[in-house]
């Protein structure tokens, strides 16, 4: 079994510091995976993440270290080892995952790591953090953008046949969007536009929405070949040469319909972190700057991007 992480909070002005102190042992051994990697957290971190992790720490078990030491333990057999690591860096971080982008650009391992980022952003949803969610999907883009990749067909499938459409709202939309450029380029390939109709074909989800955001581009003048989805720009307010090439700030983010062109609750200065009441010490990503399935009683926010409950401003394309 490879040795337990040890994931500490860094000194800051985030609100886990005014978390009161806890009866109990303060670390909390998590055994993630089928072969239980482990990773140690404190306590208090995952209290402060969520709802999910207050629940499953009341009815946690009590086990002792070497040194006699109590701790909580844990058991996610179902996820990712290596998607949970992204989830502990960030709960006692709250920060971007531009240094995983770097490191994965220079091992080449981007592709692993898109995987690990996509399936974050439906642990997030499914644990119901929002800023989580927005960070992921954050990730996302600037991989993509980083290794100027089309949408994957693998992806398409795996989101719309084996996900939940609440959990995978924020990532069928910004999909969608990606599908509207690649298919609209000078240069999309034969086998990549054959792989798109069958998708289209097999998922009647994700056929039905792609063409309900190509009318909506329609109407409002934008052609799909030069609005980038891997884009990012740095704000809400975007002037009309800036909506054709690129998306705004949060225009696949959890609160989109909410923000409407205000400023984003994620854009807080990198150093030194500063508490927010939106986000519980998230940061932005650099590039804002300039730019499984359990817990069945767990509640969603979240709706299904083909819902009508969705308000329009949340299905804009710009």
């Amino acid at each position: 079994m490879q040795r337990g992480r040890i994931i500490e909070k860094r000194a800051s002005a985030s609100p886990q510091n005014s978390v009161p102190k806890l009866a109990g042992p303060a670390m909390v051994k998590m055994l993630v995976g089928p072969d239980g990697r482990e990773f140690m957290i404190p306590r208090k971190l995952l209290v402060s993440s969520c709802q999910y992790f207050r629940q499953r720490l009341d009815s946690a078990r009590v086990d002792f270290d070497k040194r006699g030491q109590a701790q909580l333990v844990l058991t996610l057999e179902d996820q990712c080892p290596d998607m949970f690591e992204l989830f502990a860096y960030w709960i006692g971080e709250r920060r971007n995952f531009d240094k995983y982008i770097d490191r994965a650009e220079a091992r080449r391992t981007c592709k692993a790591l898109h995987w690990d980022l996509v399936n974050l952003h439906l642990f997030a949803a499914q644990v119901d953090v929002p800023a989580l969610q927005d960070c992921a999907m954050d990730a996302i883009q600037d991989v993509y953008l980083r290794c100027n990749w089309d949408i994957s067909p693998r992806l398409v499938g795996y989101v719309y046949t084996a996900c939940d459409p609440q959990e995978s709202c924020r990532l069928r939309k910004w999909i969608v969007a990606m599908t509207a450029w690649t298919l609209g380029g000078v240069a999309a390939p034969d086998h990549m536009a054959a792989g798109i109709q069958r998708l289209f074909e097999l998922c009647p989800d994700f056929f039905a929405e792609y063409h309900s955001h190509t009318r909506k581009m329609a109407r409002t003048g934008l052609e799909g070949h030069f609005k980038n989805p891997q884009l990012r720009l740095p704000s809400n307010n975007l002037r009309n040469e800036e909506r054709q090439f690129g998306f705004r700030q949060c225009s696949f983010h959890t609160h989109r319909s909410t923000v409407g062109q205000g400023k984003c609750p994620h854009a807080v200065s990198l150093s030194p972190l500063v508490s927010s009441p939106y986000t519980d010490g998230y940061v932005e990503s650099d590039s804002d700057r300039g730019g499984s399935g359990f817990g069945s009683g767990l509640g969603s926010r979240l709706v299904s991007p083909t819902s009508d409950t969705i308000p329009e401003s949340d299905l804009e394309t710009s």
